[in-house]
């Protein structure tokens, strides 16, 4: 396998947990010992940027011309073991055109990286139009993560019995399910900005938050260590 990962989030769809996933997956790696460079391209509401000590912003609120503010994701391969990049809302055509403009995904070899797509599943039917699109543009050029959002209820009807979900399986991509978290523990570390992680032991927050964020990371750290293969180098 190769010895770096580049993790990127390339839905355009807002709202459907993009953020809160990245966090989660950066909390784990972090835990799990893993060099991480993280990266946040969300020049509205920054979230990632403010949750995550130690990532970086990059603007990509630019003309195409301009897109070789990206190349500082690929420059931090050497320095770190994963990239992570938490996309923006109707940023990733800037993204996808990034890694054409480039040919990334077609030179992981001589980057030694494997790029990974994480996609929100959610039963939204626009989020799931764009994995569609995604799986159309980038089916076997890269590989995949499925986080199955279950903040609405145990199910997701619409995305388990769609085409999109098999043509996920036929490409082998792991699947995760992200488990209801409470709103008020939610909207409490927002306004800390804290994430799940190092909200089991901040002060700040009430027992029973802390306590909720803990049995929400350990169900996490058993769903990511399902694709562990993926995520670590």
């Amino acid at each position: 396998m190769p010895a770096k990962r580049l993790i990127l989030f390339p839905q355009d769809k807002g709202g459907i947990g993009k953020s809160f996933v990245a966090t989660l997956l950066h909390d784990y790696l972090v835990e799990a010992g893993v060099r991480v460079q993280a990266f946040d391209l969300d020049h509205a509401n920054s979230t990632f940027y403010r949750l995550v000590p130690g990532a970086e912003f990059i603007n990509t609120d630019v003309d195409a011309d301009k897109l070789g503010v990206l190349d500082r994701i690929v420059h931090a391969l050497p320095e770190t073991d994963v990239v992570l990049v938490d996309n923006r809302a109707s940023g990733g055509s800037k993204v996808l055109a990034y890694l054409d403009e480039t040919r990334l995904p077609e030179m992981q070899a001589e980057y030694d990286c494997l790029i990974v797509f994480v996609v929100i599943a959610t039963d939204d039917k626009d989020a799931n139009s764009q994995i569609a699109e995604l799986l159309d543009s980038h089916g076997t050029r890269v590989r995949w993560l499925v986080a199955r959002n279950l903040r609405g209820g145990d199910t997701l009807d619409l995305f388990g019995q769609s085409k999109t979900r098999k043509r996920l399986a036929d490409l082998h991509a792991a699947e995760i399910e992200v488990p209801c978290l409470a709103d008020v523990t939610r909207n409490r570390l927002q306004t800390a900005n804290l994430t799940v992680g190092r909200g089991r032991e901040a002060n700040e927050l009430h027992l029973l938050d802390r306590s909720r964020c803990g049995r929400f990371h350990e169900l996490m750290k058993v769903q990511f260590d399902g694709a562990r293969e993926l995520l670590i180098p």
